[in-house]
Parts: structure tokens; C-alpha cells; sequence
């Protein structure tokens, strides 16, 4: 692109004379780097580093073709030919959702050639500091709080520190700049794509022919995801606000771990347009160090959460989970749909099993009226103010002259109060009161057992019922079965599941192998023990990236915690808790090893 044709035509004119327009110094480093690069080097995805994650790098680049000048007679001189430069950054997250950083670059050396063919434009200096900036970016969207996408919102001030003459900075506003931006993103399989909008608000440098002032940004990315070599591919555009000029520039990148935290990168670019600042082409690389612990898991441990961020809780326990709860905060039934059942005419029976949904009734009458209150509904009730019975069609039974309970219709003896048992009849007379009635009483005068046809039994003892002529242990209490001796002391029954563990099929919740097994022998011991609480735990191998494989470990303990409960374990004993491959009890680097590692445990709660 031609750059300061107009005026420089002019200059070059009067170069016999004194009399020009210099070039105002501007800062000319375009490239954005991400301080964090959670997902990317290069663009904010609106992924944040956790609660007290932190990342310190070195970035060192060459760059070409970064201020170009046309003169009067066509030919084209680079006033900024090359440039070797480092960039100093970190970031740090000290509370949840908010990450400050801070970045320095640092012009290491730098040329050009053919300035001295223009009047009013002087060498600029060989080196000298950049623009320092300080930033900050809060996350207002998570993905791993059941987010449809990644979304920050994100501030960068750039502060008074950097060379003139250098081109390290704005000439004017003490070299103030301002870059507020919207950041988001989503991960699609193994790849991350990511997006950021903003601006660079920043002072207006007058030059011949192409002014340098506020500019909207734009950069879009996709990267790869994962624990090893990752790579990226970004595009990254400036759109002048003061000029009619758009710069545009290509990076790709790549970023491998190297242990204890270490990563080293690469960087290279490609610029589409010449306009002030935007290098021909660039190379980088660099070091960085970095710890991002894993975040708590707030739908875990009793931590707040909305029940959208935790869909395969239940909040209100009621037995319908989260995601399909339409009331999730409010108990109610899964045939409601998890909201309470509406009960129209407040009686307490629910309308859809209520009779008389409209008319408050009993709970005993199915929801109608029932004024006598013997369960027979008024409207099917022969008697309505008279307390009866169903099959009397809520009448009262018959005629019971000697109140005895018995009809007198059923009594075989309705003018003598008896006993159902005996018809209505009393029951046979029992002088001695031992049960055994007088007839069938071979001692009715003296108290004995039925056993014994009303006599009483031979010399007990130990008072265990059970006779001395037939009692093994005369002198110590017993029961029958033992022959008059005691049960032996119950011997405490332990639960042996620390030991018990359940395998999956790579990649999937599908119990293998003897699992279900397993799992019936669990549920037995559970249902002996109602009193104790299992924390269902779910292990993955290392194939694969960590927080699909902490999804994964989830799912296979929440399908553990389901085959339990249809096996009738109550779901409020069990805890379900996916922790990826962060324990393993054997080596991932052979089959055997990670094929233990896929696995399921039971620890005892309580």
C-alpha cells in the first residue's frame, strides 16, 4: 500500500528548502498475545485461568516490513525495515471469574533504510521499551456451569513507559492507550473456537498522507485441545477509525509441554496489507510457566449453585433431576413434571387422583365430601349424617342388641355380649384365668399354660418358659430352639466394599466384565446396612483430554449410582463423584494399568 504519497510528493519537491512535515511517532506493535492462553497464544476465548492459576512467558520475534514510505519518485524506502522484539507477560487469577495480567514488551534492536531521502523524517532509535500494559477480564459464562458458550468481558490500559523515538509509543496522551474488548468461545470435540471483539482506543498521530489513531479489533481462532502438542491457526484485524485502512494478519502457532509446568511455543505471521505497523511477515518463540488447578466442582459438597449450572442435581430432592425439573427448587411429583400437584379445592388431595377436584372433601372419600366421615363418599352415602360402612353403602350394620360388635345378624348369641371370634358368643368359662377354657382345663383351678392342656409346667428355673426336665441351661435364661440355653452374642457384620471396584470399556459408562456382579453384591450389603452413605467414586486412565476424561468418570459413576438405586438402594444414600485421571492406582503406560484405572470404588460415608 503507498503510504504518505501525497505530501511526501511535496517534500520531495521543496527539498532544497528547509521547510517540511515530520512523522509523528506512534506505538507500531500490532501483535495481541494472550496473556493467559488458556485455549489460544494469540485470542481471548473467554476462558479464564481458575481461582489462583497463574502463567508467566517470554515471547522473542523478528518481524519485517513494518513502516514502508513511498516517495515523490515511486520508490519505496522501509523506515522500519526490521525489528527484534520480547515480550515480558503474566496473568494471575486470585478470586473465582476474575484474571489480571500484565505484559511488557521490549524492542530489542531495530533498523531501516532511506529515511535520510525524506525531509522532516530522522533514524529512529535502535531500541527501547514498548507500550506496558496492565489488563484485567472477568468471565460472565462458563461452560463447566452448563453454559452454551464461554463469554469475558475484558479491559487493557496501556500506560506511559515506552520510547518515541522508538515507535514504542503514542506521542501524545502521555502514550495512553485503552483496549476494552467482549471475548467468547465454545470447545467442539478436540478443537477450541474462539472469538474477540474490541477496541484500541488510543491518541490521533497527524502524518503526512496516514494518520494513526483508534482502531476496532477483531480476531477470531481455532485451536487444538488436549494435554500434548497443541496447535492454532488465528486471524487478527485492525480497522482504522481515523484512517480508511484495515490491517490484516495471519498467525499460526504451536505449543508443546515439556514437564514441571513448562511449555515452550512458536509463532509465525503473515501480514496482508502495509499500512503503519503491520509487518510483511513474523517469527516468535518462546517459554512459558504455568499452574491452573482444577476448579471445585460447585454442583459438589453442599457448594452454591443455580440448578442450571448443575442439571443432574436434585436440588429439591423430589426425585426428578434439575435439567428435567420444572420446578427445581420446589418439591414435587414426576408426574408433574417435578412441580408440586395442584390441589384446586385445598383439601389436600391432589386434583389428578381427586375425585371432586372442585369440591373439598376427605382424603378417605377420595377427595368428595364426606360429612359422617366413614369413607363413603355424601354423594354414594345411603346415610350421609350417620357413620357406616362401604358395604352397607355407608349405613351402619345391622342391629347389635348386646353391643357386643357383632351384628346381630352374625351373632349366635345376639342377647349375650361375646367375642367375634366366638360369633357373638362369650367365650368358654376360664376359672383359673389361663386361657384354656374350664371344658378343656384338666387343672381349672390353678393358672397353667396351654402346652401343659391348662396344668401348670414343671419346675422353670431360669423362668425361660422352657421346663428344668427339658431345659439344657436350667439356671441361665434361653429360648426354645436352644433348648432352654441363649443365642449366642450376634457377631457384628462388617461391609467389605473398600475392595470392590467396577471397569469400564474405554471411553464409555458401559460396565465390563464382572461388574454387574459387583454391583448386585454392593446392593445386598447396602440393604443389610440401611444406616450407611457410599460416596460412589469414578476413575478414567490418562487417554484423552482431562476434562472430557472428568466428564467421562462422572458419567460412569452416576450410571454405578443408578443400576444401585433399581436395585432398590435409596438415591439419597449414594454420592456420585467423577475424578477423572487425577488418582490412579496403577501405571497408564500399559494396558493392564489403565484398564485398572477405568474404574468405579465405594468409600463407606457414615
Amino acid at each position: 500500500m503507498c503510504v504518505l504519497a501525497a505530501a511526501l510528493a511535496s517534500a520531495g519537491g521543496a527539498s532544497a528548502q528547509t521547510t517540511s512535515t515530520p512523522l509523528s511517532p506512534f506505538d507500531a506493535e500490532r501483535l495481541r498475545l494472550n496473556a493467559s492462553a488458556v485455549d489460544s497464544l494469540t485470542v481471548d476465548t473467554g476462558r479464564l485461568l481458575n481461582e489462583g492459576g497463574y502463567r508467566l512467558s517470554l515471547l522473542v520475534g523478528y518481524e519485517r516490513g513494518i513502516l514502508v514510505l513511498e516517495g515523490s519518485d515511486g520508490s519505496e524506502r522501509s523506515i522500519l525495515h526490521y525489528r527484534t522484539s520480547a515480550w515480558v507477560q503474566g496473568a494471575w487469577s486470585p478470586v473465582d471469574r476474575l484474571e489480571l495480567s500484565a505484559r511488557l514488551p521490549v524492542i530489542i534492536h531495530q533498523g531501516g533504510h532511506g529515511e535520510g531521502m525524506y525531509v522532516g523524517i530522522s533514524t529512529p532509535s535502535s531500541s527501547g521499551l514498548g507500550t506496558p500494559e496492565v489488563g484485567a477480564r472477568y468471565s460472565l459464562l462458563r461452560r463447566d456451569e452448563g453454559a452454551p458458550l464461554s463469554l469475558a468481558v475484558g479491559l487493557d490500559v496501556g500506560l506511559p513507559g515506552g520510547r518515541a523515538s522508538a515507535f514504542g509509543r503514542q506521542e501524545h496522551w502521555a502514550g495512553l492507550q485503552f483496549s476494552p474488548r467482549v471475548s467468547l468461545g465454545r470447545e467442539v470435540g478436540m478443537f477450541a473456537l474462539g472469538a474477540s471483539v474490541g477496541a484500541r482506543i488510543r491518541s490521533t498521530e497527524v502524518n503526512p498522507g496516514r494518520d494513526v489513531g483508534t482502531e476496532l479489533e477483531q480476531s477470531v481462532v481455532v485451536a487444538t485441545r488436549g494435554e500434548g502438542l497443541r496447535g492454532e491457526l488465528a486471524l487478527q484485524v485492525a480497522e482504522s477509525l481515523v484512517q480508511p485502512d484495515v490491517a490484516v494478519e495471519l498467525l499460526g502457532g504451536v505449543r508443546l509441554p515439556i514437564g514441571h509446568g513448562f511449555e515452550v511455543n512458536a509463532l509465525a505471521g503473515k501480514g496482508f496489507t502495509s499500512i503503519p505497523g503491520s509487518p510483511a511477515w513474523r517469527l516468535g518463540a518462546g517459554i512459558a510457566w504455568a499452574h491452573n488447578p482444577a476448579r471445585e466442582d460447585v454442583c459438589q459438597g453442599g457448594r452454591k449453585h443455580t440448578p442450571e449450572q448443575c442439571p443432574d442435581n436434585d436440588d429439591d430432592n423430589d426425585g426428578v433431576l434439575n435439567k428435567s425439573d420444572r420446578c427445581p427448587n420446589e418439591a414435587g411429583s414426576a408426574d408433574n413434571e417435578g412441580c408440586p400437584d395442584p390441589d384446586s379445592d385445598g383439601d389436600g388431595v391432589p386434583d389428578r387422583t381427586d375425585a371432586c377436584p372442585n369440591e373439598a372433601g376427605s382424603k378417605d372419600a377420595g377427595g368428595c365430601p364426606d360429612k359422617d366421615g366413614d369413607g363413603v363418599p355424601d354423594a354414594k352415602d345411603q346415610c350421609p349424617d350417620e357413620k357406616g360402612t362401604a358395604e352397607n353403602q355407608g349405613c351402619p350394620a345391622t342391629k347389635d342388641t348386646d353391643g357386643d360388635g357383632v351384628p346381630d345378624d352374625q351373632d349366635q348369641c345376639p342377647d349375650q355380649k361375646g367375642t367375634a371370634e366366638n360369633q357373638g358368643c362369650p367365650a368358654a368359662k376360664d376359672s383359673d384365668g389361663d386361657g384354656v377354657p374350664d371344658d378343656e382345663d384338666k387343672c381349672p383351678d390353678r393358672k397353667g399354660t396351654a402346652e401343659n392342656q391348662g396344668c401348670p409346667a414343671a419346675k422353670d428355673t431360669d423362668g425361660d418358659g422352657i421346663p428344668d426336665d427339658q431345659d439344657k441351661c436350667p439356671n441361665e435364661a434361653g429360648v426354645a430352639g436352644r433348648q432352654g440355653c441363649p443365642e449366642p452374642a450376634p457377631v457384628e457384620e462388617k461391609l467389605s466394599l473398600a475392595d470392590r471396584r467396577v471397569t469400564f470399556t474405554v471411553g464409555r459408562a458401559e460396565i465390563e466384565g464382572e461388574g454387574a456382579k459387583v454391583l448386585d453384591d454392593v446392593a445386598a450389603q447396602l440393604k443389610a446396612r440401611p444406616n450407611v452413605a457410599v460416596r460412589i467414586e469414578g476413575h478414567t486412565d490418562n487417554t484423552g483430554p482431562e476434562e472430557l476424561n472428568r466428564t467421562l468418570s462422572q458419567e460412569r459413576a452416576e450410571s454405578v449410582r443408578a443400576y444401585l438405586i433399581k436395585r432398590g438402594i435409596d438415591g439419597k444414600r449414594l454420592e456420585a463423584r467423577g475424578y477423572g485421571p487425577s488418582r490412579p492406582i496403577a501405571t497408564n503406560d500399559t494396558l493392564e494399568g489403565r484398564s485398572e484405572n477405568r474404574r468405579v470404588e465405594f468409600i463407606i460415608k457414615r
